[in-house]
C-alpha cells in the first residue's frame, strides 16, 4: 500500500483546480472524435477548434501518467505544431469540457496486462491490477481531472483471467457501474482481428462496465457487418464504428454515420484523427444527428437549417463557403466572413464568427441560454454574398 501511496503523491504536481463535469451525452448521441497529436495529413488544428460537432474527445497516443507526471514520464509525444507545453494541452482541455465536452484519455492495453502485475512505475514499483486501477485513476480524475478513459484493445495481450480482471477493476472507477456512472466514461476501441478484442467487444459481462465499445477496422467499408459483430453479442446501443479519411470518403462516412440498425439506435460515430481534416469530422458527426448536408463545399454561399430546430438553450448552425467558380477569377482564396444572431427588430443579439475564412464547410455552436423565448434571425455573408434563416428558442 505505500508503493501505492507513493504513486498518488507523485501525481500531485499537477493543479488540483476543480472542473464541473458534464452529464454524459444522451443515448445515440455520442459523437467521438480522436486528437492524435503525431498524425500526417493536411491540417493540425488546436483542440479547441479541430472540430465542432463532437460531444467526446479522447486525448490519443502516449499514456496519462506521462501527462500527470512529466518529470518521469516524459518523452515529448504530445508536441506539436499546435502545443509546446502541457500547460498548453492542459489549458486547452479546460477550455472543451467548459463547452461541455467530455475529455478522455487513451490507455493502451499491452501484454503485461494478461499477468498479476500489469504495469511497473518509473522506479520499477509493480502494481497489482488492483493497484493499477487506483492508479489510473488518480492520473485521469484526481490529478488531470478529465471526464474518463478510452481503451485501445489491440496490442497483442491474452484475455486470460487477469486481464478481464483488469478490465472490471477500471470499472470500479469509470463507466456506468461506478460511482461516478453520471459523468465519468469507460469506453473501448476494439479490433476483430484477434488478441482480446473479440473476447471483450463480445463478452456482456465485461461491457456492462463500459459505456459503449466502436469498431476500429477503419479499412473494411463493409460498416453494417463492423457493427452488428458485436452488436449481435451486446446490444446496438453499446456499439459504434469508426471511420478514417484514409479508408472511407466524406459522403460513404456520411452514409455510414446516418445508417441506423433496426432498433435501439447505435451508440453513435467515431472519427479517428480527427484534426487532420476538420470539415470531414464534422461532416461525419452531422449525418449522425440529422444536420442537412449537401456536397461538402458547394458552388455557392449555403446557409442550412439550424440543429436542432426548435432548440432549449444550444444549436448548432452550418454554413459552407464556395470555392471560386470562373477559371482566373479575381474572388480571393480566402473571404471575409461574419455569422450574427438577430432579433425580430433587427438588433444585433450575438457575433458568433467575424474573421476571414478560405472555402470549406462550418459548423458553429448557438447558446442561447440568456435569451427569451422566440424566433431569431441568423444571417452569414461571405465576401458580396449572404444568406438568413429564422430559429426557434423555446423555454
Amino acid at each position: 500500500m505505500k508503493r501505492l501511496i507513493f504513486v498518488v503523491f507523485i501525481l500531485g504536481i499537477c493543479p488540483a483546480t476543480q472542473v464541473s463535469k458534464a452529464d454524459l451525452p444522451a443515448p445515440g448521441n455520442n459523437k467521438v472524435a480522436y486528437y492524435v497529436f503525431d498524425s500526417g495529413g493536411p491540417d493540425h488544428y488546436p483542440l479547441t477548434t479541430f472540430t465542432d460537432l463532437a460531444n467526446i474527445v479522447v486525448i490519443f497516443e502516449g499514456t496519462l501518467w506521462e501527462l500527470a507526471d512529466s518529470a518521469h514520464y516524459n518523452s515529448g509525444w504530445m508536441r506539436n505544431v499546435n502545443y509546446h507545453s502541457y500547460s498548453e494541452i492542459i489549458r486547452d482541455i479546460r477550455v472543451l469540457q467548459a463547452r461541455g465536452v467530455k475529455v478522455l484519455m487513451n490507455v493502451d492495453d499491452a501484454a503485461s496486462w494478461s499477468t498479476a502485475t500489469p504495469f511497473t512505475t518509473h522506479d520499477g514499483t509493480k502494481l497489482s491490477a488492483q493497484q493499477f486501477a487506483a492508479f489510473v485513476r488518480a492520473c485521469a480524475i484526481d490529478s488531470l481531472h478529465l471526464d474518463g478513459i478510452s481503451l485501445d484493445i489491440e496490442h497483442k495481450a491474452t484475455a486470460n483471467a487477469d486481464y478481464i480482471g483488469l478490465l472490471k477493476e477500471l470499472g470500479k472507477y469509470f463507466g456506468p457501474l461506478s460511482p461516478d456512472s453520471a459523468s465519468q466514461m469507460y469506453i473501448a476501441a476494439i479490433y476483430s482481428g484477434g488478441w482480446p478484442g473479440p473476447v471483450v467487444g463480445k463478452s456482456k459481462e465485461i461491457t456492462a462496465h463500459m459505456n459503449f465499445v466502436m469498431d476500429m477496422a477503419y479499412f473494411n467499408r463493409n460498416y453494417a457487418a463492423r457493427f452488428n459483430q458485436w452488436a449481435d453479442s451486446i446490444g446496438a446501443s453499446k456499439v459504434m464504428v469508426g471511420v478514417l479519411n484514409d479508408y472511407y470518403d466524406l459522403a460513404y462516412a456520411m452514409q455510414a454515420a446516418a445508417w441506423q440498425p433496426a432498433n435501439p439506435p447505435k451508440a453513435g460515430m467515431m472519427v479517428y484523427a480527427a484534426n487532420n481534416l476538420k470539415s470531414y469530422t464534422d461532416g461525419v458527426f452531422g449525418a449522425l444527428t440529422g444536420i442537412p448536408v449537401t456536397e461538402p463545399i458547394p458552388r455557392e454561399l449555403v446557409l442550412q437549417q439550424n440543429y436542432p430546430n426548435p432548440f432549449n438553450s444550444r444549436t448548432t448552425i452550418w454554413f459552407s463557403i464556395p470555392y471560386p467558380t470562373a477559371t482566373g477569377a479575381q474572388t480571393p482564396n480566402v473571404v471575409d466572413v461574419r455569422l450574427a444572431v438577430f432579433d425580430l427588430l433587427g438588433r444585433e443579439v450575438t457575433l458568433l464568427v467575424d474573421d476571414r475564412r478560405t472555402p470549406g464547410t462550418y459548423f458553429v455552436n448557438f447558446e442561447g441560454s440568456g435569451l427569451a423565448t422566440g424566433v431569431y434571425i441568423y444571417r452569414v455573408t461571405a465576401g458580396s454574398s449572404a444568406q438568413s434563416r429564422k430559429m426557434l428558442l423555446m423555454r
